[in-house]
């Protein structure tokens, strides 16, 4: 299916227990409990009790947990992050 609109980058934290991106992302690194993700120019790390990968598509991602006990989004530098990403 041809995209009709490039509507960019959407990162959503809904009640503090799932993040959701809308747009171009990269997975770069999932562990049991946390989740390391490009976005644009920054890189967005994420960890809490009992992740559960909800959805993964080409432009939706999806990432669920009990409570999410950490959040960083950093403007990417090429310098690795602190899961090592």
């Amino acid at each position: 299916m041809k995209k009709l609109f490039n509507i960019g980058s959407q990162i959503v934290v809904d009640e503090f227990s799932s993040l959701r991106i809308t747009g171009p992302y990269e997975l770069v690194t999932l562990g049991p409990d946390f989740a390391i993700i490009k976005c644009d120019d920054y890189v967005i790390e994420v960890s809490g009790d009992q992740l559960t990968v909800e959805k993964l598509a080409e432009e939706l991602a999806v990432f669920t947990f009990d409570s999410i006990e950490r959040f960083s989004l950093v403007e990417s530098n090429g310098e690795e992050g602190s899961y090592g990403a």
